[in-house]
Formats: C-alpha cells, structure tokens, sequence
C-alpha cells in the first residue's frame, strides 16, 4: 500500500471516535470498577485521573504521531527511527495478534449473555450457571464465532465504510445507553453511598501500591504498546489537524466512560450489599443477580450487556485493524485477503483457548491453562515491554525535534520529558510487578 494510494478517515470525527473506541472497552467496563473497589475508591479514582491526563496522553499521542508521520504499520513506523527498530513494530503487531483471540473469546461470551439475560430468575445460581457455559465444548464457540466474524465484517469493508461508519453508529449509543443506565441505577436505595465510595477520596488509604495499580489500569485502559494508535494514525490525512488536537479527546472519552462505569456499578453493589471488590466475577455473576432483582431488571440488564459488547466490538476492531494493515502493508496482500486469512487463524487458536475451560482444562504451563496464559504473555509481559520500547525509541533514539506533537514550545518539551523519563520508570513497574518480581 503506497501513500499515494493510501485509505484515510472521511473526518475528524470519524478518527476521533474510531481512536477512542479502541481504548474504551472491558479495561473501562469491567476492569475499572473493580480495581477501584480494591484499591480504596476515591484516593485511586485521583491518582488514575492524574495518570490518564499524563502519561497515558503522552503515550498515545507517541504512538499516534509516528503512524501521522510514516504513513504505514507499526513495523515501518519504528523502521523511520532506526531501520534496526522494525523490530518493536513486529512486537506490537505480535501482541494484538495474541490478544484479539482471546479477548474475543470474552466478547462472545458477552454476546451470549445478551441473550441470556433474559432466561435468568432470581433462583439462578449464577455462578455454577457462568462455568458451566465457559465449559461447554459447544455454546461458547458458537457465540464466539459470530462475535469474531462479525468484528472480521467490519475491518473487511475498510476504514472509511467500515470501521468509521461502524464506530460513529456504536460510540453515540454506547454513550446514550451508559447515561440511561446509569440513571436507572441512581434511583436504587442506598445508591448515593456508592457515588460517596466512588468519588470521596481517602487519602489515608493511599498506598505505592495504589498509585502502581492505577498506572497500570491507564495503561491497559488507554490500549498503548500493540500499535492501534500508529495504525489508526496511518490512515490520518497530512491536512487533518495536530497530533494533540486528534488525540485529546481520546483520552477524555476513555476517562468519561470509566467515570460513568463507576457511577452504574458502584450504586449497584452498594444498594445490593454485594461486596464492592467483587472482581472479575463482576459482570457475569454479581451484576447478573442484580438485574435480575429489580423491576424491569432483564431490559436493564440487555442494556447492560449491550453496552459491553459495543465497546469490546470497538476494541476487537481495532486489534483486527492492526494484523490487517501489517498484512496489507509489508506483506503486500489485499485488505479482503489479510481479513479471511487472518480470521482463520484467530478462529482456530480461539477455538482451543475457549476448550481450556473443559476439555483441555486439565492442559496447563505453569499451573494455569491457555485462556490464563494468552492473558499473563499479553497483560503482564508484551504490552508493557512495547509501551516501554516505544519510550526509549520515541524519547531516546529518535533525534529531538523530528516528531512534533504540540504547537507550543512549552507542552512539546514536557512531552518530551514525560516520554523520555517519567512515563518509562512507572512501565518498568508495571512490568515487574506484572512479573511478580516486585
């Protein structure tokens, strides 16, 4: 794919909410709220804010950047620093490969619950009836095959017919159905002790601890170190607009939907007595047996569960994107064909990561199976080694002045101080402690 023939975005908007979908996703909806809940509330929400509009804006607007700039994949955009870089590009294409069967592995099972939802009674037992499903040889494949293939629709038909078209329908009613939700909620009895839980902060809970804990969720939250930004980036017009005036209102979106998150769970599981740390659990066996109490609970709940599969769908894409334009662009293959090919191997790995939840669950490295070990190598390994390779090739390599994100001399320096010094020390942490050697 050359610059001359190149796709690009129909609009600002159009990229705008594309970028910001790709960050809002499960990080916002389900990972959000419970390390919140674990980490003492409104002392962590301060700490993340700080980071979102810190770090996690100066990651972004790197990675966004070098794809503006190069006009091409990850692999060629750190090829522009240093021709022996190509190397963090292929690691960040890697990584999204390794994420999205898995990830949509989770979509599906969203996608089932969507249904689901309304075949449940407050007699459920909700979480024998979530492993039961996870284990099924059958059930979860199917939900997971039509989740994945749906996202493969969507990349198939192009960045402008596809994936802009795609996000400027779901992003306004993913906003839309958060607001009414979260209303319905706030009318519960005892919600407002929630909202205090949520917004008062505690600072005498505030740990090393705590501010590690919310780096780390800016970081997975905002979708940095696997390429999306620098692929998205690609496809922006030299005529468009800044870098910081594409990528800005990325972040605030992300942050607004983990804000609304916190508003729609928090008010639940305070109004419920659930315990509020209630985990990874959250939304497939506590949130359920919520719903399921209230009046008109199973429309809130499809409600609910529609919202997450918008914002995993939006992530999914974009992961898709990235195999597909490394594809397209190095190894000179049709967008159709790149999307075929690479939805047959997504599918076929997918296929036995949903099996190790039965019928290979008793295969395990390290004491955990493959569903676990797909999520520890992306989690804890991949994305913060890419986050913190592209630092130093960004703020270390890169000669200074030949990436230009702001305008103003000022807010360009502090970015390059963030992206040379401050943003690589707390990756470092995160990757340690990702490695439990901290």
């Amino acid at each position: 794919m050359t610059e001359t023939t190149r796709a690009s975005w129909g609009s600002k908007l159009g990229v705008m909410l594309a970028a910001a979908g790709s960050a809002v996703g499960l990080g916002n909806l389900w990972r959000f709220p419970f390390c919140t809940a674990q980490n003492g509330g409104g002392s962590f929400l301060v700490i993340y804010l700080l980071c979102s509009f810190t770090i996690g804006l100066t990651l972004v607007f790197a990675e966004a950047a070098l794809g503006m700039k190069v006009k091409s994949d990850p692999t060629d955009a750190f090829g522009w620093i240093h021709p022996k870089l190509k190397f963090i590009g292929g690691l960040c294409v890697f990584t999204s490969m390794i994420i999205l069967p898995y990830y949509s592995l989770v979509g599906g099972w969203i996608l089932a619950y969507v249904v689901k939802i309304f075949s449940m009674s407050s007699a459920t037992d909700f979480g024998t009836a979530f492993s039961d499903f996870a284990a099924s040889p059958v059930e979860p494949l199917i939900f997971f095959y039509v989740y994945l293939v749906g996202s493969a629709v969507v990349v198939y038909f192009g960045i402008q017919n596809g994936i802009e078209k795609f996000s400027k329908i779901m992003m306004p009613i993913l906003f839309i159905l958060l607001l009414v939700l979260t209303g319905r909620v706030l009318m519960l009895d005892r919600a407002w002790e929630g909202v205090k839980f949520f917004f008062r902060p505690d600072f005498s809970k505030l740990t090393g601890e705590t501010l590690m804990n919310a780096m780390g969720q800016v970081f997975f939250s905002v979708s940095v170190g696997m390429g999306i930004y620098i692929t998205y980036g690609s496809y922006v017009k030299d005529d468009t607009v800044t870098v910081s005036q594409l990528m800005r209102p990325v972040i605030v979106l992300d942050v607004l939907v983990s804000l609304l998150a916190g508003l729609m769970i928090f008010p639940a599981v305070f109004s419920f007595n659930v315990p509020v740390n209630a985990g990874p659990s959250l939304i497939f066996i506590t949130l359920p047996q919520i719903f399921v109490s209230i009046p008109f609970g199973r429309f809130f709940g499809f409600l609910f569960f529609v919202i997450l599969l918008g914002a995993a769908a939006t992530s999914s894409i974009s992961l898709f994107e990235v195999a597909v334009t490394f594809m397209c662009d190095q190894m000179k293959m049709t967008r159709q064909k790149a999307v075929v090919g690479f939805s047959a191997v997504c599918l076929f790995v997918g296929t036995f990561v949903s099996l190790s939840f039965g019928k290979l669950s008793g295969f395990k490295i390290g004491g955990k199976i493959l569903f676990d070990q797909f999520d520890f190598l992306a989690s804890n390994i991949l994305l913060p080694l890419g986050g913190l390779l592209t630092c130093i090739a960004v703020g270390w390599i890169l000669k200074s002045g030949r990436l230009i994100v702001f305008k103003n001399g000022i807010m360009q320096k502090g970015f390059e101080i963030c992206i040379k010094w401050i943003a690589p020390v707390f990756i470092v942490l995160i990757l340690l402690k990702g490695l439990e050697l901290i």
